[in-house]
């Protein structure tokens, strides 16, 4: 005789067959719930950029976070996760506000860029970071990163170092995640395996970065950034990773392997980037001049897409002639940045640039005659550097045919051929972090130099006339910058980006 249920059996019953059906439901669609990944470029007291290669200070002009916009793309893109990005520098949030966004966004994993000049600040905001959310895991990146990843894991509570180039790491990561395989051999990643011990793989560079998605400008907000006396919204893109030169003192981008994106690609994102609202771009590339008929390629299709966007772009003396130069004016080039740091043979010799100072002013002559500005960055007061050197410096300079210069103090970054061949005459830890010269003297020789060849340079008359529209268009800001160049001290913190 079968057994007739009850009305609570039922009802059990029933509550039974809902349940599975809810398990299968949760089951079917776990696959379109996406891992929401926050990206975080810092916060700090004072107007900061931050690349892999470079932290400095930019009292009123800032580019966006390049690193963080392609890292977040690519895995948006590649992963299909949701991403967040927070420049805390140019939205001005502090780490209060950093950890309610945080908070609110809830993150599966959060990524920070991490600077190099200020690389202590940012060790003490990730920790307090990772203090209010000690169960999400986080990952960091950047030059620091990179040459230390087994000592971070050891004192800090980061999770994982994304070695060099962070967009393979971090997708791999995010794949073996998903599919609960191990993470402990993916290239470039370091972390702690289950059992806490370290795991530190070497990395693999991305040889065909055609294949990496454009970064999107609208991640964060555009009407941040502005080029400098040239307006905005700005944009910035790096067709080149590496560099091929040997400046002893130099992070470079990702290393001395060089990988050139295709012509057709850096137009092709000139193009999305202009269709996105932007009215100026900025060539990252630490030396973006350094294959001529790539340059040639790159401006006469600028030119037959009729793009007549303005930009701007790093270069180095010896890589330039009239012939690019010109096509380079006729795409819109605006202004180039060239890394001269002395006019010094016996400097440059130091410096391993492979550069004659004979060969400078002529160079930029053929600059100034193509119709593009000219920034110069110089270094000053290196231990080597002696009054003789300096006052050569002092007049190549005013001989030159300069628009504007920029003057650093010679940083001995840790892991350079720099670094390590005055390591004993340098205090480096880092953590807690310190890297500076022992003998305190040569800051303050480097500075006195700084402000001298400012006013030099920039209280002529030639100049000041040169830069009088300047000054018109844009009264407030170049008061405050020709201030922070002539009269104050320059903060202890970072150097502008090591130049070519």
């Amino acid at each position: 005789m079968c057994h007739k249920p009850s009305r609570g059996e039922e009802r059990n019953y029933k509550r039974l067959r809902l349940y599975k059906f809810l398990l299968q439901f949760i089951f079917f669609f776990s696959d379109t719930i996406k891992m929401k990944i926050f990206f975080l470029n810092p916060p700090h007291e004072l107007p900061i950029m931050r690349r892999y290669m470079c932290s400095y200070y930019s009292p009123e002009y800032m580019l966006p976070p390049y690193d963080l916009l392609s890292l977040a793309t690519c895995v948006r893109e590649w992963n299909q996760v949701n991403v967040k990005v927070l420049d805390a520098i140019a939205e001005r949030a502090d780490l209060h506000t950093v950890i309610e966004r945080i908070d609110t966004y809830e993150p599966d994993l959060i990524v920070v860029l991490m600077g190099i000049k200020v690389f202590g600040d940012d060790l003490d905001c990730v920790s307090k970071i990772k203090e209010h959310f000690h169960k999400i895991p986080l990952a960091v990146f950047g030059y620091y990163p990179t040459g230390f990843p087994d000592e971070l894991l050891k004192k800090t509570a980061i999770d994982l170092v994304l070695r060099r180039e962070p967009e393979l790491p971090l997708s791999q990561y995010l794949e073996a995640i998903k599919n609960g395989t191990p993470v402990d051999t993916i290239p470039g990643l370091a972390g702690r395996r289950s059992d806490g011990s370290l795991f530190n793989n070497p990395e693999e560079r991305i040889e065909n970065t055609d294949d990496l998605p454009f970064p999107d400008p609208s991640l964060v907000d555009i009407s941040h950034y502005e080029e400098a006396f040239l307006g905005g919204p700005c944009a910035a893109i790096l067709s080149i990773r590496g560099c091929p030169f040997s400046c002893n003192y130099c992070t470079t981008t990702y290393g001395r392997f060089v990988s050139y994106r295709s012509p057709e690609s850096v137009v092709a994102e000139i193009h999305y980037l202009k269709e996105k609202g932007i009215k100026i771009v900025r060539f990252l590339d630490d030396i973006f001049t350094c294959d001529k008929s790539r340059v040639i390629s790159i401006c006469k299709l600028l030119i037959k897409k009729n793009l007549d966007i303005p930009w701007t772009c790093l270069s180095r003396i010896d890589t330039i002639d009239a012939e690019m130069l010109d096509w380079m004016f006729k795409a819109g080039c605006k202004r180039i940045m060239i890394g001269i740091e002395s006019y010094s043979q016996n400097v440059l010799n130091k410096l391993n640039k492979g550069i004659s100072p004979e060969i400078i002013n002529p160079q930029l002559k053929l600059i100034q005659h193509s119709g593009i500005e000219t920034l110069a960055f110089f270094m000053v007061g290196a231990p080597f550097e002696t009054e003789d050197d300096f006052k050569i410096t002092i007049k190549g300079a005013l001989d030159s045919p300069l628009d504007f210069i920029t003057v650093n103090t010679l940083e001995p970054f840790a892991t350079t051929p720099y670094f390590e061949q005055i390591s004993e005459d340098i205090d480096f830890s880092l953590i807690p972090f310190r890297c500076a010269y022992k003998n305190l003297d040569i800051y303050h020789i480097a500075n006195k130099r700084r402000q001298r060849l400012y006013r030099y340079f920039y209280l002529r008359p030639r100049v000041l006339f040169t830069h009088l529209v300047t000054f018109i268009k844009n009264p407030r800001r170049t008061l405050k910058l020709l201030a922070t160049f002539l009269l104050s001290s320059k903060p202890k913190l970072p150097a502008t980006p090591a130049a070519k």
